[in-house]
C-alpha cells in the first residue's frame, strides 16, 4: 500500500486534534508533514475549562513534526509556506480557521474537515451545544471533502452515535471526539488508496448554528421546565447556563433534575419562583412545572445546591 502526505490542522488546545496527531503520525502509510495550529496565545474556548489540557504545538515538536502557528492561514507567507510542503491532504479537524483559496486549492487530492454533527443538520459551531439543547434523539460526525463555503462539501464518511436524552454539552462533545477518531482510522485507508466515495449533501435538510452567546446560556425559567432542564444540560460546564439572584449575583446552574417521581406538591407560582422543600431547591416554570436544581458553580467547583454559598436564595425568592 502506497503512503501519503498530510497536513493536520487543528486548534493547540484541542482534545480531537491531540488523537489525530497521534494516529496519523504513527500510521506506518502517513507522512505527517507538518502541523497548522493556533497562533501563539490564542485557545479554542471549547477547552479552556477542561481539568486536564494539551498542547498540541508541544506535541508535535516532541515527535520531530514542524508546527506552523500562522496569525491567518490565508495570508500570503502561510500559503507559500503550505505550497511547499507538497501535501496530498489537508485533513481539519477542529480547527477554528476557514480554509480559502487559493490555500484550499493546494492539496494533490483534498481537504477533508471532520465535523461532529449530522451534516448537513448542525453545520456551523459548538453543534454539541446546539443539539442538546434543541433535544435531538440522535447525533454522527462527518468527514466532508471541503468547498468554498462552510460545512458544505460533498459527504465521505458518517458515523452515527445514539444518544440517551441524559447527555450534557461536554458529555456529547467527548462521545463526538472518541467518534471522530474511530472514523479518522476507517478513513485512511480510502485517503491512501483514492477511493473516497462523495455524496453530495442535501441541502434542503440544512441547518446552521453559529456560536452560542451570553443571552442563549442565560435561563428562561417562562419556558417549560423539560425545555429549561436541556438547556442546562447543553451549557455544561463551560460557561454554564445562569440566571441572577435577587442581589444581582449571576448563578451558574450546571445540573438540575425534571420528572422525577416524587416531587413536593408546591402548587402555582409564578416562573423563577425558588422555594425550598423538604431540603430540595425548586424554580417554577412555565406551565405551573417544577424544576429541581442540584449543583452549581461556587469558586471553581461544582458543588450542591445546600452549600452556603446559596443561603441568598431563599423561601419563595423571584429570580431571572
Amino acid at each position: 500500500m502506497d503512503s501519503i502526505r498530510v497536513v493536520l490542522f487543528t486548534e493547540v488546545n484541542s482534545k480531537l486534534g491531540s488523537p489525530f496527531l497521534s494516529i496519523l503520525h504513527g500510521h506506518p502509510n502517513v507522512e505527517l508533514a507538518a502541523v497548522v495550529t493556533s497562533p501563539p496565545g490564542k485557545l479554542c474556548s471549547y477547552f479552556t475549562d477542561d481539568e486536564e489540557a494539551v498542547d498540541v504545538a508541544d506535541q508535535a515538536r516532541a515527535l520531530g513534526v514542524r508546527v506552523l502557528r500562522p496569525r491567518s492561514v490565508n495570508d500570503p507567507d502561510a500559503v507559500e509556506a503550505l505550497a511547499a510542503l507538497k501535501a496530498d491532504y489537508f485533513l481539519v479537524g477542529n480547527f477554528q480557521q476557514l480554509l480559502r483559496p487559493p490555500l484550499l486549492d493546494l492539496p494533490r487530492r483534498t481537504a477533508v474537515n471532520f465535523h461532529p454533527s449530522p451534516l448537513p443538520e448542525y453545520a456551523g459551531l459548538a453543534p454539541f451545544y446546539w443539539m442538546v439543547r434543541e433535544g435531538a434523539s440522535a447525533s454522527s460526525v462527518s468527514a466532508i471533502e471541503m468547498g468554498r463555503k462552510l460545512d458544505d462539501g460533498d459527504l465521505l464518511m458518517q458515523h452515527h452515535i445514539p444518544l440517551s436524552g441524559r447527555e450534557t454539552g461536554l458529555g456529547l462533545r467527548t462521545m463526538q471526539e472518541r467518534a471522530n477518531v474511530l472514523m479518522l482510522l476507517d478513513l485512511i485507508p480510502h485517503l491512501v488508496e483514492d477511493t473516497l466515495e462523495r455524496t453530495p449533501q442535501d441541502v434542503s435538510r440544512r441547518s446552521y448554528y453559529g456560536r452560542p452567546r451570553d443571552e442563549h446560556y442565560r435561563l428562561d425559567f417562562s419556558l417549560p421546565a423539560a425545555v429549561v432542564e436541556r438547556h442546562v444540560r447543553a451549557a455544561y460546564r463551560s460557561p454554564g447556563a445562569w440566571f441572577t439572584a435577587p442581589g444581582g449575583q449571576r448563578i451558574r446552574l450546571l445540573s438540575a433534575a425534571y420528572g422525577e417521581e416524587e416531587r413536593p406538591a408546591l402548587g402555582e407560582r409564578p416562573p423563577g419562583t425558588l422555594v425550598r422543600d423538604g431540603g430540595g431547591l425548586y424554580v417554577a416554570c412555565a406551565d405551573g412545572d417544577w424544576l429541581r436544581l442540584v449543583t452549581v458553580e461556587c469558586g471553581g467547583r461544582e458543588v450542591a445546591v445546600d452549600d452556603p454559598a446559596l443561603a441568598l436564595l431563599g423561601e419563595a425568592t423571584t429570580v431571572g
